[in-house]
């Protein structure tokens, strides 16, 4: 009889009202119900929204705004880094065709031109960069060699199009690697 006496004495120990919760929806999801929250700013979002950080789940505007305090660049900036690669650009034709036929020489030089052309302008602009000067860049360098191409050798063939790509991600990649 003591067990049951036991047993009844826990029951009266739990409150008789029924668990009542929030339902939570997402702030940029409104028809999705939630309960996760961004460790910033504790706005609720779902799965889709959250991004995994080293400190737990975030939502897309915090990450954003962290984001910005690296990107300092103005539109001077993109000007200059599109000038400087744009001439870089303009010299991958130029040097290729003064390279001739020795192909495995332009798969060395012409990346070496793009990476350069954007440490120039990284160099020009106080290393300053937005949030898109990798791609201002690499349209720099592209334009550049498109004209260029057309005005020394008449237009475009295959293996300048494939120098002038890998010059470009070359300009590509040094806005996006280095710091």
């Amino acid at each position: 009889m003591s067990e049951v006496q036991d047993e009844a004495d826990m029951d009266d120990n739990i409150p008789n009202t029924p668990l009542e919760s929030e339902i939570h929806y997402c702030a940029a999801h409104p028809e999705r119900d939630t309960e996760l929250r961004c460790n910033r700013c504790e706005r609720y979002m779902c799965i889709d929204c959250a991004v995994r950080t080293p400190v737990g789940y975030t939502c897309r505007e915090c990450v954003r705004g962290h984001e910005n305090k690296f990107f300092e660049g103005t539109t001077v900036d993109y000007g200059l880094v599109a000038a400087t690669c744009a001439v870089g650009g303009a010299l991958t034709p130029f040097v290729m065709l003064l390279i001739g036929g020795f192909l495995i020489l332009g798969f060395i030089v012409a990346p070496a031109i793009g990476g350069t052309a954007a440490q120039i302008a990284l160099q020009l602009t106080g290393r300053r960069r937005g949030r898109y000067s990798g791609y201002v860049a690499a349209g720099g360098v592209l334009g550049g060699g498109i004209a260029s191409a057309f005005l020394l050798v008449g237009g475009l063939g295959l293996f300048t199009l494939l120098y002038l790509a890998l010059a470009t991600s070359a300009a590509y990649a040094r806005f996006k690697v280095s710091i």
